[in-house]
């Protein structure tokens, strides 16, 4: 049974969130599934979304709070609600906006972390670079 999962500027009411099911399990499965170039996991910004993560979460708020002013960074997804990368992966496909975000041919490096909150929503943050 699909979950009412809510994603930043997607849905408002409870409907599924995807019409074709992704199966890719991970960034990277998902871009080259789509012949795009596999992604190099960047330190620096796996920290951006921790700490944007982190922040999320302590406030129980989904935003992009402060992504222009993170440097090196091209596009940015973040949602709530999934227990692990894969949902958050198929979460995010299933949304064209963070689905064209993963999608950017210019990308080359990727941050992904999530953060738990007090009760229990999981959230999670994807920072892509050039």
């Amino acid at each position: 049974m699909l979950k009412c999962l809510s994603l930043l500027l997607s849905l408002s009411s409870c409907e599924p969130v995807f019409s074709k099911p992704e199966t890719a399990t991970s960034l990277n499965e998902f871009r080259t599934s789509k012949g795009l170039t596999a992604l190099r996991s960047d330190a620096r910004l796996t920290g951006l979304a921790r700490a944007h993560a982190e922040d999320m979460a302590r406030r129980g708020a989904l935003d992009h709070n402060g992504f222009e002013s993170r440097r090196g960074v091209r596009a940015e997804n973040v949602s709530y609600g999934c227990k692990d990368t894969p949902c958050a992966i198929r979460q995010w496909a299933g949304s064209a906006g963070h689905r064209k975000n993963m999608l950017l041919r210019e990308i080359r490096t990727y941050g992904l972390a999530y953060a738990d909150a007090r009760n229990g929503r999981r959230y999670w943050a994807l920072e892509l670079g050039e």
